[in-house]
Order: C-alpha cells, then structure tokens, then sequence
C-alpha cells in the first residue's frame, strides 16, 4: 500500500485541470484513471472528436497556454451564413436569413441582454467558483442562481425573446446537448449558446467557435511528471480511513491519501461512494444518451449547401457538420445504423462509418440539482455534477486543485 497527498481519479477536463494547478504549485498527487481525456474522446489520426467537439473562446482554463490541454485547429462554421436550422425535417432556413431578420427586435434585446446582464455576472461566477463551492457561488449572485433554478425555456417567456430563440439560439443549444430546452437549466443553455453573439453597433452576428485537437499520449506523459505520478488503471472501491481514504484498482493496486479527488462523470462518482457510510446519497442528474458518427459519403442535397446543420427535438438528428476533408460528422439521440440505416439513408445518398461512439450518459442535464462538492472530509468531487461542457468540469478541477491547497473555502 502506498500513501500519496492527493490522489485524483479520472484525467478528463476537471482531472487533468487540478493535476496540471497541482504541479505547478510543486503538491504531489497520484492520478489513476482508465484513459486520458476522459469524453474529449479525441481520434488524433483522423482529428475527429466523438464527445466535445468544439471550444468557446471564453474558455480560459481549457485555453490556458501554461496548461496546453488542448490545441485549436479551424473554425466550426466559417460564417453564419454558411449555418442552417432545421426545426424539422421539411423546413430550414439559413442561421442569417430573412426568417431570422424577421426575429430582429427580439435578437437585439437577447444579445443585449447577454452582453450587458449575463456575460458580467457569468465571468465573475467562473471566477468565484475557482475558490468556493458552486452552492456559495450561487448564493452570492442571485442572477445566477435564479439561471441555475430555472429551465431554459422559463427564462426565455421571462426574457420575451422566445422568436429568436425558437428560431436560432434553442436549435444551437440542442445540438450541443440533445437536450430540449425545457429540460435544459437556463444556465447551462446559455453556457451552450455564449459563442453566438452580436457586435450591437453594426449588428454583425458572429461565432466564436472552433474545432480542436487533443494529444493524448503527451498528456499523459505531462500529467506523470514533476509533483505528479500516472497509473493507468481503474478506481473499483473507495473507503474513508481514519484521517483519509483507501482506493482500490481493478488491477489489485490499494492506495491511500489524505485527499481524494473524484474527478469522475457524475453517476460514477455517486455510484464509488454509495457504500461510504460518512456520505450522504449524491443525487444525479438526468443524462442525455447521444451517438457521435464520423460518416464518409454524400448527402441529400437539401444539405448540401451549408456547412453545419442543427436541429430542434423533433427530430432525432442535432447536428450535421462537414469537414475540411470532406467527410460528415453527425450526433444523434439513437442508433442510426439499426433497421438496416434507413435513418442514415434520410440524411445520405452515400454513406459509410468511419467511426462511431456510443454515449449512454453523454451529458447531464436536469433536473437543476447543486451537488456538494465537499461531502465529507478530504473528499473533494470534480467534473459535471454542477455544469455540463469542458470549461465548466475545469474550472471544478481548479477548485479541487486550490482546496487541495489551501486556497479555497
């Protein structure tokens, strides 16, 4: 058995943040975990992302250029004009176009909104929420905790920008999450859609939206250096110990520490401590269950002509994206290849996977829960309980990180 400081379980977004603050403040920990990235899910060779597909430009901590997690490659949708929405599958219209110019009174009000109200209050709760719990973060800006509460579909009736909404934002949302708006918290909806934004005095809409790259094996040789100690293994049981806890591998490895850091998806993170008689039953969220293809063919030509589709919850597609290379990359909330592909043959002339990757729980979303991140002594949870997307499950790492150290409530 072998006693470290620190141990963290899981190298996804929030696991590799706090190994990465843990080394630069020299603070040694053992990470265990069964893959590095965790659902970044990244195929280098073909540069094809199954599980986060694309950055925001406010993200601070996954863009940190001491850390270097991930690299930026191209842009999503080279314009606006080259998007389109599709609230089923008999109608579309491009992202700019006279259906959403129509929407113009209420596309002002919204962007004002998120440039005056949201984005001033959203970056500062990001900040606080580096050195406090998401529950006191919240309790210290109302603005946001009434975000947090509230579905997203509750806000857009209380906002009254539900035309641009239905027509643009909401479908950009549900192609990031395959969550319908209704089961959405308003915070994580906007968290989804704070790339589409508008410079109000020329009325430009513009994305800030970029695809990425991810090195898996020189992270993995960067998490094992300096303070910091890799075993590629997985976490079976954890136990409370007098002054700490015990962790024990599949491969027969048994650990100790004086703080452990469960930087692993929400359900498994409840599921590892459920026979911890010292903390309470973690409740969950619910999950969104999605299908990442890489597609290598042709599709129909009403798809033909914009680069990147998205789609509302009446149909069981949320995004279609063309490639540099030109093959397609496409989410959806079931099976596209059951029933012999007739789904796939709705959307292709030709088509042939390339790769695919199931998500059972790709991302939890309802109901707005706020999880302790601290339930017991030495115990620190990190990753998606409180927020769903990269930046968010970093920023939880960070916080693991500074209260490893000192430095957070």
């Amino acid at each position: 058995m072998s006693d470290y400081q620190t141990i963290i379980v899981g190298a996804g977004c929030a696991g590799m943040n706090c190994a990465l603050e843990l080394q630069k403040a020299g603070s040694p920990y053992l990470m265990i975990t069964d893959n590095v990235g965790g659902r970044i899910c990244n195929d280098e060779e073909r540069h094809m992302n199954y599980g986060a597909v694309f950055y925001f430009g406010s993200y601070h901590n996954m863009l940190d250029p001491e850390k270097n997690i991930i690299q930026s490659t191209v842009d999503v949708l080279p314009s606006l004009t080259q998007g389109c929405c599709h609230p089923d599958d008999d109608t579309q219209w491009a992202a700019l176009s006279g259906k959403t110019f129509g929407d113009l009174p209420s596309l002002w009000h919204y962007m004002k909104w998120m440039r005056d109200e949201f984005l001033p209050h959203y970056e500062q709760f990001k900040t606080n929420c580096e050195t406090m719990q998401v529950s006191a973060a919240l309790a210290a800006d109302p603005f946001m905790d009434q975000l947090y509460h509230e579905t997203a579909d509750q806000m857009i009736e209380r906002l009254n920008v539900k035309p641009i909404a239905d027509d643009l934002v909401s479908m950009f949302a549900h192609a990031c999450t395959g969550t319908p708006p209704q089961k959405l918290s308003a915070l994580d909806y906007l968290n989804c859609v704070q790339p589409l934004t508008m410079h109000l005095p020329s009325m430009k809409l513009v994305m800030c939206l970029k695809r990425f790259d991810f090195d898996s094996k020189g992270m993995q040789k960067r998490l094992g250096e300096g303070s910091g100690k890799l075993e590629i293994d997985t976490v079976e049981s954890v136990a409370q110990t007098d002054g700490g806890w015990k962790v024990k591998t599949r491969q027969g490895a048994e650990y100790t520490c004086d703080y452990l850091v469960l930087a692993t998806p929400a359900d498994v993170s409840a599921q590892l401590l459920k026979p911890v008689a010292a903390v309470p039953e973690i409740a969950v969220r619910n999950a969104s269950v999605l299908y990442g293809y890489l597609i290598h063919g042709t599709v129909k030509d009403k798809y033909a002509h914009h680069t990147v589709h998205i789609f509302n919850e009446k149909t069981p597609i949320i995004y279609i994206a063309k490639r540099l290379d030109g093959d397609y990359e496409i989410f959806t909330e079931v099976d596209f290849e059951a029933d012999g592909g007739k789904k796939m043959d709705k959307y292709f002339d030709k088509w042939q996977v390339v790769g695919v990757k199931y998500w059972p729980k790709a991302l939890f979303t309802n109901p707005n829960i706020v999880t302790d991140q601290n339930p017991a002594p030495g115990l620190i949870l990190a990753g998606d309980q409180n927020g769903l997307g990269m930046e968010p499950a970093a920023i939880s790492g960070v916080y693991a990180a500074n209260k490893v150290l000192g430095k957070a409530k």
